[in-house]
């Protein structure tokens, strides 16, 4: 998916599951060396498969997704509720726990589900060019949109239950650290090529099909990255009692430490989810700024990514978790300033938000991830990260639909604060700086 000595599942307490027949049968573990090709394959898997994430906004959207809404007809409300969608994905987590319970199988639920909610871009593509639906085509992007949220959203739970299995625990800052860093390079190259590529067909008058193009590349990349899932080891799973839907969802909840970790991360996605869907925006039609201009922002905080992702994947691993994502957390509350303070001739600020992502959101992001394989209990692992995810959704839901509410509202507003008027879009960029502060104090206590 474009995010151990193995840690094994054991049985959920005879509380919270009930037997059934037919249970996984127990199969050997991996040997040493399947460990390392597993752990060498998604290497290459999460880059090729970034190229597919980076064009579609497969996970917290893109640039050219924000671009595509927008031909498409798409105002700040539901520019928002494009934000709120992901929530889809991370509700059907727990279908992906469910299913992982029933099949034993976690490599078909990645591959399949993967597959499927990546080719719908097939699809979605060529909306624009299809006249005859009469305007109908924004509610189809947003159907299928939802649609592959929650195909991607059954994978992405039995992946991280896979890859919590196969990368031993004292080698996940530095494995996901390299992974991380080769993604960001297949992001730099498909960033470029595709803004570039977007830029001379709208310059031609031909944006239409330069989306067919840039969309139809992402899907030749998901059906390679699906090559190589197939050829992936999966450590198995060890034999335990089914559990019913009520037990799968409640079980993880009952373990405090998790409990409190899985709040602060919705609080996270609340903070951050009111402002994110409308930086591209702000950027096309507020600063002017093309496809190839917004695309090398991106370039560059993956550039500065490849430097700081190893760099705060030993830190995690040396000094803990808590202090390198309370240090991001802090890092990024400047970030949206520098779109604030940029205008139509001068975007240096901007510019300088772009690097300073490249140093914090490499630690925040891992350092989120690692914390919930370390966090998610392991008799209910896989329940435990449907659980994250659908709370932690519902946050990014409640957000995507506030802040495009405020968006609307707050569309002719003018704010004074000192010698900085802000107008519209920057108020809400304003507000999710304030809430960067407030969380960081959240993690520091929570991650105790």
């Amino acid at each position: 998916m474009g995010t151990t000595t193995s840690v094994r599942h054991v049985a959920h307490s005879t509380a919270a599951t009930r037997p059934v027949t037919g249970s996984i049968p127990t199969l050997a573990p991996l040997s040493p060396a399947e460990v390392r090709r597993g752990m060498r394959i998604s290497i290459l898997e999460g880059a090729i498969a970034n190229v597919h994430i980076t064009i579609t906004g497969a996970i917290g959207g893109s640039v050219f997704l924000t671009g595509f809404a927008l031909l498409l007809g798409a105002n700040s409300f539901q520019l928002g509720l494009m934000g709120a969608l992901p929530f889809i994905g991370q509700l059907f987590q727990f279908v992906g726990a469910y299913l992982e319970e029933r099949m034993g199988n976690r490599r078909a639920l990645v591959l399949y589900g993967a597959l499927a909610g990546r080719l719908i871009w097939a699809l979605l593509l060529a909306l624009p060019l299809l006249s005859f639906l009469n305007g109908a085509q924004l509610a189809i992007f947003f159907v299928g949109l939802a649609c592959s949220y929650a195909l991607n959203g059954i994978a992405a739970n039995a992946w991280m239950s896979w890859m919590s299995d196969l990368v031993p625990p004292q080698r996940r800052g530095a494995y996901f650290g390299l992974r991380n860093t080769v993604a960001a390079l297949a992001a730099m190259a498909a960033t470029f090529l595709a803004g570039e590529t977007l830029d001379a067909f709208r310059a031609a008058g031909h944006e239409a099909p330069g989306y067919a193009v840039i969309f139809g590349a992402a899907v030749l990349a998901a059906l390679l990255a699906a090559v190589l899932i197939a050829r992936q080891p999966e450590p198995p799973l060890r034999p335990r009692p089914r559990a019913n839907p009520a037990a799968l969802l409640g079980a993880p909840l009952r373990h405090r430490r998790f409990r409190d970790f899985m709040f602060a991360g919705t609080g996270w996605a609340l903070v951050t989810g009111i402002a994110t869907p409308f930086f591209s925006a702000y950027g096309l039609n507020t600063l002017g700024l093309s496809f190839a201009t917004l695309g090398l922002t991106a370039i560059v905080t993956s550039a500065v990514s490849l430097l700081f992702g190893p760099l705060v994947g030993r830190l995690q691993d040396r000094y803990g978790y808590r202090a390198v994502l309370v240090a991001c957390v802090l890092g990024t509350v400047p970030l949206p300033w520098g779109w604030i303070l940029s205008t139509p001739t001068n975007i240096a600020p901007l510019w300088l938000t772009a690097i300073f992502s490249g140093v914090f959101w490499p630690g925040l992001t891992q350092g989120l991830a690692n914390v919930l394989m370390d966090r998610a209990p392991g008799d209910c692992r896989g329940a435990a990260m449907a659980a994250y995810s659908a709370v932690t959704g519902l946050g990014t839901l409640v957000a995507g639909l506030l802040g495009g509410a405020l968006a609307m509202l707050l569309a002719g507003a003018h704010v004074s604060l000192g010698p900085i008027t802000l107008t519209g879009l920057a108020c809400l960029f304003a507000l999710t700086s304030l809430g960067r502060v407030a969380m960081a104090a959240v993690f520091w206590k929570t991650l105790t």
